[in-house]
């Protein structure tokens, strides 16, 4: 080529080059401006709202159906049509509720539809595709979008996270599973919707027949879990069905650590909450966690919040399931999660504000949620969930504002589940028009009581570093049953204090030593049922039921005059242990009309006794009738009301031995088939052919204050890991008082009560609930106003549920001539619902009868109690 042709070109090949170049310039995307990334806040100020996206907001109905037969909003098992969009919609309404951070559902590509176990995916946790949003929900835009939403409000982003598992794409029908040689009976779910496997490495490699995937061991290949307490099952064994994950291959490991730094820097998510950690190995974690937390830091996040779930149980005044969950936070040689949520402060909380137990143990859980957990602080403390009977299901209002003020005020990150704010009792209702138990209208009500109530107690505790970061005292609390619960806050020299009444009667509230001068002066900062202005002194306030304030102490102090009476007690009570009815002497000088004695501070059973008009002594007898058998522990106080004079508060025990009628009443085996005789067992391969609804023999032990209630089981089931100790069953028992006019609807169980009998009182058990019901509000579908619970134990062993109740609760003046009417079905604690039955059955429904047939497999009674 000549210079001159060279000189020619020259001006072709440069304008070809500008021409590439402004044509790669058009290529480049346009820059994200939305605002993805912002610096972590401190944890201990937020609130969290939780979102089950499906069944909150539907911004976007093209996405609702995707042609798999997943959709259905009248279906509780398919989609309803909630989404992103519909979240950034209602962005307005969570920041107003009080909310600073969103927890939302896990938002990628799911198992839509798994016709083994006939349920969808519809709430994230069956993924299919780790690192791809889910066409239900939207698109990675509309996620992006909900992260600048939230992020230009200054509000975070807590993204819900699977690491155990898949969704179900192989099994072993009626779990029919040979350890030596898995590929024996190995089923792939092929009629799986949109997919029958997962679609993106390595998780697609599921196939236990295939050589190549065995060796790649990417899935245990094993059943589903029949046995808790046995650790390897735990954590190699699949939960419910779902594929459970080898997480302790590295492929494993990396693959999930690069799905979910993916939502990090892509999205923005500030946080995680994690799924059945509990199912996974420590090891897992200690490496999982620091590899997110890496890339958190690289977008400017310095304290990526994790937080784990371990569905635990637990007994009362047992720490042991605290220290299993607060062993998923590691150690500082290696650190797991930086937060568990607390499920055991959620047991003790539905257990005493709900169910009326002592507020001694609300006491032992928190002493053990402030010493076993190293940061309290960032602890997410709640009292609904997803995966459970909401808090209002089986409680009175009453009760929920205290479990609320109770979360409000304690150390830990609040977290509100979607539709608490509302009233809801249903779990899973949608809050949109259209979707799931809907009844076509939405559920953003800004003037509900209940969003009122949330948003006053959010705003007191955002803009109060002592409830936020404050120490925590318990003053005071009740052995005795429910009661008197009050606490103290305290942090930089500024101090709150916190008083409940957890109990449906009058409480006193004498003795308790607030660390202030008496007459210090309070700013009530919240109220409920406490018109009067409380002033420091020895006897502080007589608490009206379910009574709540939230109270400041302040500098100011009021002139308090000094009692001129004295009450001094000649029977040693203090530290004694009494079996019965004990006498009590004394003296009140000077004399009084009357002095009240107060046991377990119940002001509305108080002992009145009229001392002599000149010396002023007296002797009456404690009554110890209401007391629970076996050991016990209460208090007692003497009280002037004339001069509000009050001796110390004495702690004393008491063993109690059953003294009163005892009726045995054999049910024959094998009738737990329905009214009809015709009905059969779900098909659920857990029921297998075990008869769990058929009650072999019932007993009544009545005392002259506490019942006891045993039911004999044919079978026995503990398989789901129930907190009750017993599964695939539920109770309805129902007892009809003399002299009273009662109902003869059954509530929910689509059938009437015996002839000759009407039911004042109704008790309703299954493996994770346990509630007293009353007439009042109560329909053929809706149960009536909370009451407080009986006690509860179950022995497996001999399969047998003990009830304890106590007649004082109700009003009782006698067991004698009470009636008892006992009922089995079995229960969907998510849905709330009993079980549906129908003519064919299915895998969660009774067969052999009429959808609007009587949902009673089994019946005993009525049983008339005798007299003593």
């Amino acid at each position: 080529m000549t210079r001159a042709n060279l000189l020619m070109l020259t001006p072709l090949a440069l304008s070809l080059a500008v021409g590439c170049s402004e044509k790669k310039k058009e290529e480049q995307p346009t820059p994200d401006t939305r605002t993805l990334h912002v610096a972590s806040p401190d944890w201990r100020d937020q609130v969290i709202y939780f979102v089950m996206t499906d069944r909150f907001a539907n911004g976007d109905a093209t996405n609702d159906d995707q042609g798999g037969g997943e959709y259905d909003p009248a279906d509780e098992k398919r989609y309803s049509g909630g989404d992103l969009k519909g979240i950034v919609s209602k962005l307005d309404y969570i920041q107003g509720l009080g909310a600073t951070a969103l927890w939302i559902t896990p938002p990628v590509a799911n198992q839509w539809w798994d016709p083994v176990v006939d349920y969808s995916g519809y709430h994230g946790y069956w993924a299919r595709d780790f690192k791809a949003v889910d066409e239900h929900a939207g698109t990675l835009d509309d996620y992006k979008d909900l992260s600048h939403g939230l992020h230009e409000r200054g509000m975070y982003l807590i993204q819900d996270i699977v690491a155990n598992h898949t969704g179900n794409f192989f099994y072993w029908p009626n779990q029919n599973y040979s350890a030596s040689d898995p590929s024996a009976n190995f089923r792939l779910n092929t009629a799986s919707t949109p997919v029958s496997a997962p679609t993106a490495a390595p998780f697609d490699q599921n196939d236990v027949t295939n050589p190549d995937d065995v060796a790649a061991a990417i899935y245990h290949f094993t059943p589903q879990i029949a046995d808790y307490s046995d650790p390897v099952q735990q954590k190699t064994w699949a939960l419910s069905d779902l594929d459970d994950l080898n997480t302790t291959n590295p492929v494993v490991q990396a693959a999930l650590q690069d799905a979910y730094s993916y939502w990090i820097t892509e999205v923005g998510v500030d946080g995680f909450r994690i799924d059945t950690a509990l199912y996974v190995e420590h090891e897992f974690w200690a490496s999982f966690v620091p590899a997110v937390e890496a890339a958190a830091a690289s977008t400017g996040r310095d304290d990526f919040l994790t937080f784990g779930e371990a569905a635990v149980g637990g007994a009362e005044l047992d720490d042991s399931t605290d220290q299993l969950v607060a062993s998923y936070l590691g150690s500082a040689a290696a650190p797991e999660m930086k937060a568990m949520l607390q499920f055991p402060l959620y047991n003790e909380i539905d257990r005493v504000i709900a169910k009326g137990r002592p507020t001694s143990w609300l006491t032992y859980r928190l002493d053990k949620f402030m010493s076993v957990y190293p940061n309290p602080h960032i602890m997410p403390t709640f009292i609904d969930n997803h995966d459970a009977q909401r808090f209002l299901t089986d409680a009175s209002n009453d009760a929920l504002r205290q479990a609320l003020a109770l979360v409000m005020t304690l150390p830990g990150i609040p977290v509100i589940y979607y539709g608490t704010e509302q009233g809801f009792t249903e779990t899973r209702r949608a809050m949109f028009a259209g979707g799931y138990l809907s009844q076509g209208k939405d559920s953003f009500n800004l003037g509900n009581p209940w969003y009122t109530t949330v948003h006053e107690l959010a705003a007191l505790r955002t803009a109060s570093p002592v409830l936020t970061r404050g120490d925590l005292n318990v003053l005071r609390d009740n052995p005795g049953g429910p009661g008197v619960f009050i606490y103290k806050r305290t942090y930089e020299g500024e101090s709150v204090v916190v008083l409940m009444n957890t109990s449906s009667r009058n409480m006193l509230v004498s003795g308790v030593d607030l660390g202030v001068p008496e007459g210090t002066v309070t700013e009530k900062l919240y109220a409920y049922e406490m018109d009067d202005d409380v002033v420091m002194q020895p006897v502080l306030a007589r608490l009206k039921p379910r009574a709540i304030a939230v109270l400041k102490l302040g500098d100011t102090t009021t002139t308090i005059t000094p009692p001129d009476t004295t009450i001094t007690v000649d029977t040693q009570v203090e530290g004694q242990t009494f079996t019965g009815d004990f006498p009590l002497s004394g003296t009140v000088t000077p004399p009084v009309p009357f002095v009240y004695i107060i046991v377990d501070d119940d002001l509305d059973n108080a002992v009145r006794v009229r001392p002599d008009e000149v010396t002023g002594t007296f002797t009456a007898t404690v009554p110890t009738a209401r007391f629970p058998l076996g050991a016990s522990s209460h208090t007692l106080v003497l009280w002037a009301s004339a001069k509000n004079v009050a001796t110390d508060r004495m702690s004393f025990d008491a063993d109690i031995t059953f003294n009163g009628t005892i009726t045995t009443v054999p049910d024959p085996e094998g009738d737990d088939t329905g009214p009809s005789g015709t009905y059969t067992y779900p098909q659920d391969s857990s029921f297998g052919t075990g008869r769990y609804m058929d009650v072999v023999e019932v007993t009544v032990e009545a005392g002259p204050a506490i019942m006891n209630l045993h039911f004999k089981m044919k079978d026995w089931s503990s398989v789901w890991n129930p907190t009750n100790g017993f599964d695939h069953v539920c109770f309805t028992t129902f007892f009809d008082l003399p002299g009273q006019d009662g109902a003869t609807f059954l509530p929910r169980l689509q059938a009437s009560a015996p002839e000759d009998f009407t039911w004042d009182l109704m008790h309703f058990t299954s493996g994770w609930d346990n509630s007293m019901f009353g007439t009042d509000g109560a329909t053929a579908d809706a149960w009536g106003a909370s009451k407080p619970a009986p006690s509860l134990e179950a022995d497996a062993q001999n399969k047998t549920l003990t009830f304890s109740f106590n007649r004082t609760e109700y009003g009782i003046d006698s067991w004698e001539g009470v009636k008892i009417y006992v009922t089995t079905w079995d229960f969907d604690g998510v849905g709330a619902e009993y079980r549906p039955i129908s003519a064919d059955g299915g895998p969660w429904t009774v067969g052999g009868g009429a959808e609007d047939g009587p949902k009673i497999m089994d019946q005993v009674g009525p049983i008339t109690i005798p007299a003593p």
